[in-house]
């Protein structure tokens, strides 16, 4: 078993995070805090003042300088943007314009994913996004609020305390926003919902206020023309995609922050304080980065055609343009572009005769041991790394930390490009998952074949044969005999015949299954809450170590795309009752029921969708709370797992406990009852809302938090995660399908395969769009077989059983069952296991996120996990009806 204090394993380094910070205040507040609150007395450790004044805002963290923008309107108008925006210079001028004036839907209309923080005279508006990948929490500071998008550093500023009746709301009803309100786990630290805007005006007012429109019912049952919808959805994600690919390409560092980073000093680009217009390069396709070390001092100069890098000893941004020679290159060749070198002395030159050459640690170029000796070490990834035979042979700095000093030779199906993602260091450029599924081959192929700049970087492996993509396949070769798992690769593969991709496979065996690596979770960033990412942390880690610097996924298309149980009742309330028939009978077939049983599986769902269509809200949720008081759990038979029909069947209501509730003790139990009956008596039943829709939404919002968590802890240091499904544009275009469409089986593959067809793609693998979630159910029961032991030993002092939420001795006894093969219920394990690994982590944290004269003086959380009265009922696993 690892060791609770040793490093990662394989010698993995957490990815830095990054978070934006500000408040808004009042002269007799800021009179009240500690040592007073001017600009130089309390600031976040590392952050980089956007403007300063009594209204500060500040960003923290590894950010890019391409991935904060701040434009002027006014001179009392300001906007600053932070992530990936698609828009130009002018169009946030506009969008700004408008936003003074309070239209700020505007705000969230661009292509990309990203935070907007307008500010206009006093008056301050931060968005949200749709899905919740871009969240934005609040709390009352210095008669005014302080706002973050990160809720630790919140915490740390006001010293709040552990909210432990939000952890069992969260444990027991994770998608359920009438049990988890506005809360976070921290006391006094608000969330702002998806969808809205916090707007803070002078003299300390508040407002959460929804930037979408409120359409009537009556219009929003009017029939949509499918087509149109559909072709909305493609034209939005091709956009996202483009978006990404129009981005400038970054060097991950394997060690340090990414090629694009911040050092110590200000932000490039950065005068008196504020961040000058137009972080992104003027041709939009190849900006500044960043070398590891390099100074962050003087003044930013926009790019040429090429790639600009400063010098680890040099005078801030060099500039670079096609056919020049960069300013202060030592000796440097030219570029395979016939530009100048990469940076101003001590570490660059260029790509190809001389890149991290002379001046490099020691002169190695790119053609002959790449990135330098001493960089990855002499002959890194191989005798001509990045041109011609790539990544063979070679020493790897990395053999010290646990990988073999050569490559491990041979592995079936596998060439040498492809084992170098078993060595973990993120390639250069844009690149994609390809795991045999819809989503992910979407998004490869789009990214493939759209014009433009390519994914890869000339001179990366495939570029010679013309591949413009790096596609990622996971193989667990654990599953050798599963052939679900069998066939996915099998999709992969074919798609991957496309002669646009560089295909790499990354294998991984029981150290890459879910629940490895737990004890060196206890070294990984603190994420804001606890997700059951955390669980297959290791798992991603591998996967994403052999991505690129910019790597797209295709998280959130189910959530997007498909359609939830519950909208079959919105069928129901729009007369529509023909279109329930096909879903009800392909729920049938996956149930496998005889064929004299079949025939009743589409009046089980009619009943059930009428019945929830006849109730309103208020019942609904009211019905939930008796539901946990009296620990009916429904949906879960002996085994645990629930199988199609009774998982629909639960799903058709307003709310539903999640899998962990039934290891909650019963006093934590009533206590989330408690929330959910004032809820219940808040909710106002003529507001028309629909279940369908209502449910859908809570889904992709607890989707989007898990995925956050997953991007914070599986990334490598300096690569980005990019989920197109979750962008603002794509989820808008997707509500406008309509619902008869969505119900239909198979209508996430058949949307996806028109959105290919649109960009010329209309060869498609034999089962395109088959479910693959049988294989990582299959995982997860493999992964609990072989750590098992880690798990009761996370389990036998349990910060959970301290804090009354859960009975420790019972997960104990199922994980034992399951260990000697016996068929238990195994449902909300990974809910358990990584919010106790969570609290772990929160109480082993020292420090803070503020310093100066006026920074608080204890930390989040210093009062460690309260501990809650005994005398509570224990949890017993409880089988559904």
């Amino acid at each position: 078993m690892p060791s609770r204090t040793g490093g990662t394993a394989h010698g993995w380094k957490a990815a830095a995070m990054r978070w934006l910070v500000g408040w808004n205040s009042t002269a007799a507040g800021r009179a009240r805090v500690p040592g007073g609150l001017a600009d130089s007395t309390l600031h976040p450790l590392g952050g980089h003042p956007v403007w300063g004044g009594t209204d500060p805002l500040w960003a923290v963290g590894d950010w890019r300088p391409d991935e904060i923008r701040v434009v002027d309107a006014a001179p009392d108008a300001r906007l600053a943007v932070f992530g990936h925006c698609g828009a130009r210079d002018e169009e946030l001028r506009t969008g700004l314009r408008a936003a003074r004036g309070g239209a700020l839907r505007h705000l969230t209309a661009w292509p990309g994913s990203y935070t907007a923080v307008a500010r206009v005279g006093r008056r301050i508006a931060i968005t949200t996004d749709l899905a919740g990948v871009r969240p934005v929490f609040h709390t009352p500071f210095a008669g005014g609020t302080a706002y973050a998008t990160a809720a630790l550093t919140l915490a740390d500023l006001v010293e709040a305390q552990l909210d432990v009746d939000h952890l069992g709301a969260l444990l027991a009803a994770p998608d359920v926003p009438e049990a988890l309100g506005d809360s976070t786990p921290y006391t006094g630290v608000r969330r702002v919902p998806p969808g809205h805007a916090l707007i803070l005006r002078e003299g300390g007012s508040r407002e959460i206020a929804s930037y979408e429109p409120a359409v009537p019912t009556v219009v929003a049952a009017l029939p949509v023309e499918a087509d149109a919808a559909v072709n909305g959805v493609r034209d939005a994600l091709v956009e996202a995609v483009r978006v990404r690919l129009a981005a400038p390409r970054h060097v991950p560092d394997a060690y340090g922050a990414e090629a694009g980073g911040y050092g110590t000093g200000p932000v490039p680009g950065q005068q008196d304080g504020h961040l000058s217009d137009g972080m992104l390069p003027a041709n939009g396709h190849a900006g500044p980065t960043r070398t590891r070390g390099a100074r962050a001092g003087g003044e930013a100069r926009r790019a040429g055609a090429g790639s600009a890098e400063p010098g680890a000893g040099g005078t801030g941004w060099g500039e670079h343009g096609r056919g020049g020679r960069a300013p202060g290159v030592r000796d440097g060749g030219l570029d395979d572009r016939g530009g100048g070198g990469w940076g101003d002395g001590g570490r660059g030159t260029a790509y190809g005769g001389g890149a991290y050459g002379e001046g490099a640690h020691g002169g190695r170029t790119h053609g002959e041991g790449a990135y330098g000796e001493g960089a990855y070490g002499e002959g890194a990834y191989g005798e001509g790394a990045y041109g011609g035979d790539a990544y063979r042979g070679g020493r790897d700095r990395r053999a010290r930390d646990g990988y073999g000093a050569r490559d491990p030779g041979p592995v079936p199906g596998m060439g040498p490009d492809a084992r170098r993602g078993r060595r973990g260091t993120p390639a250069p450029g844009l690149g994609a998952d390809l795991s045999g599924g819809a989503a992910s081959a979407t998004l490869a192929l789009l990214a493939a074949g759209l014009p433009g700049v390519p994914g890869t970087i000339a001179g990366t492996p495939g570029t010679v044969a013309g591949q413009r993509l790096l596609a990622v396949t996971f193989n667990d070769v654990t599953a050798t005999a599963d052939p679900a798992r069998h066939s996915e690769l099998e999709r992969a593969r074919t798609v991957a015949q496309d002669p646009r991709l560089h295909h790499v496979v990354v294998t991984g065996e029981e150290e890459a299954l879910p629940y490895a690596g737990l004890w060196d979770l206890l070294r990984m960033p603190l994420p804001d809450e606890p997700g059951p990412a955390l669980v297959v942390a290791a798992r991603h880690r591998a996967r994403l170590a052999g991505g690129s610097a910019d790597h797209l996924t295709g998280y959130g298309a189910r959530q997007v795309l498909d359609a939830h149980p519950a909208r079959l009742a919105d069928l129901l309330l729009d007369r529509r009752r023909r279109h329930l028939l096909r879903p009800a009978a392909a729920l049938a077939v996956a149930e496998g029921a005889p064929r004299g049983k079949a025939v009743l599986v589409p009046f089980a769902v009619y009943r059930a969708a009428r019945r929830l269509a006849r109730t309103p809200q208020r019942e609904g949720v009211a019905a939930a709370a008796r539901m946990l008081r009296e620990r009916a759990l429904p949906g879960l038979g002996h085994s645990g797992e629930s199988g199609p029909l009774d998982a629909s069947l639960a799903a058709l209501a307003w709310c539903r406990p999640g899998p962990a509730a039934r290891w909650l003790t019963g006093e934590a139990l009533a206590d989330v009852s408690v929330r959910l009956e004032h809820a219940a008596r808040r909710a106002d039943s003529g507001t028309g809302v629909r279940p369908g829709v209502h449910r859908a939404r809570a889904a992709l919002a607890r989707h989007a938090a898990n995925y956050r968590v997953l991007e914070q802890l599986a990334a490598a240091p300096g690569q980005r995660l990019h989920a197109p499904y979750l962008d603002n544009q794509v989820v808008r275009a997707a509500r406008e399908l309509p619902e008869a469409l969505r119900v239909r089986p198979g209508a996430r593959a058949a949307v996806l395969r028109t959105v290919l067809a649109g960009a010329g793609v209309r060869e498609l693998p034999p089962g395109w769009g088959a479910p693959t979630h049988a294989a990582h159910l299959a995982a997860v029961r493999a992964g609990l077989r072989a750590h098992g032991t880690e798990l009761l030993d996370l389990f036998e002092q349990s910060w959970l059983a301290h804090a009354g939420l859960v009975d420790a001795r019972s997960v104990r006894e199922a994980v034992h069952s399951a260990l000697r093969g016996e068929a238990v219920p195994l449902d909300g394990i990974a809910e358990l296991v990584a919010t106790e690994l969570w609290l772990r982590r929160l109480t082993q944290r020292r420090g803070t996120s503020w310093t100066g004269t006026a920074a608080p003086r204890r930390r989040a959380v210093s009062g460690g996990v309260p501990a809650r009265s005994m005398a509570v009922t224990p949890a017993v696993p409880l089988d559904g009806p």
